[in-house]
């Protein structure tokens, strides 16, 4: 296999298969909005790896997830928990020194994910967190918890919930917003706007 040296003598796989990347992969990515030529001139320095501020819980970096692209894993890249712990902050973009955008690659592989139906933890976390905003419009912790990790979680955080609900920081009953109507009017047309133009978020 063919390698090439990098920065500090740091030795990367550079062998890319162009056939499944750009017939595959970056058929989709494109499709989605990212930019599949300079997914292919990425040089693996891990500069937006460096950056990242959410790194140390995702299970591949962004460096890690480009260089999935390049070889043409797809499916490691939409089972990744990346895709949902990426917060858009843009700085591996705003440091990347060959313009490959990584948060915007995210952005599109995860948009790709939520269309294939792929679950796993992360994605499980979402759907119940986004779930309960939208049936009060306020979260309620406590049924996130319970909902979430079980009956387990919420003995085991019990304490802590406790001393939250005594210093006012947690409510001990669910809240609504205080025009449930207008806030599912306002849901509703959102989901209409994305409908209709998906590139809207």
């Amino acid at each position: 296999m063919k390698r090439k040296k990098c920065f500090f003598g740091l030795k990367v796989d550079r062998q890319v298969d162009g056939d499944r990347m750009n017939k595959g992969v970056m058929a989709k990515i494109l499709a989605e909005g990212g930019n599949a030529a300079a997914i292919s001139a990425c040089m693996q320095c891990g500069t937006c790896s460096g950056g990242c501020t959410n790194i140390d819980r995702m299970d591949l970096s962004p460096r890690k997830l480009i260089l999935m692209l390049q070889r043409g894993d797809w499916e490691t890249v939409l089972k990744s928990n990346t895709l949902w712990l990426c917060s858009s902050c843009y700085i591996c973009t705003s440091r990347c020194p060959r313009g490959v955008r990584p948060s915007d690659v995210i952005e599109a592989a995860k948009a790709i994910a939520i269309a294939e139906g792929i679950e796993n933890d992360a994605t499980r976390f979402h759907n119940i967190f986004v779930d309960l905003v939208q049936k009060r419009g306020i979260l309620f912790e406590p049924e996130l918890m319970q909902r979430y990790g079980g009956l387990k979680a919420m003995v085991e955080q019990a304490p802590l919930g406790i001393q939250l609900v005594l210093k006012g920081k947690l409510s001990p009953l669910p809240e609504s917003v205080k025009n449930p109507a207008q806030f599912h009017d306002a849901l509703e047309k959102h989901k209409r706007t994305r409908t209709h133009n998906p590139d809207l978020s």
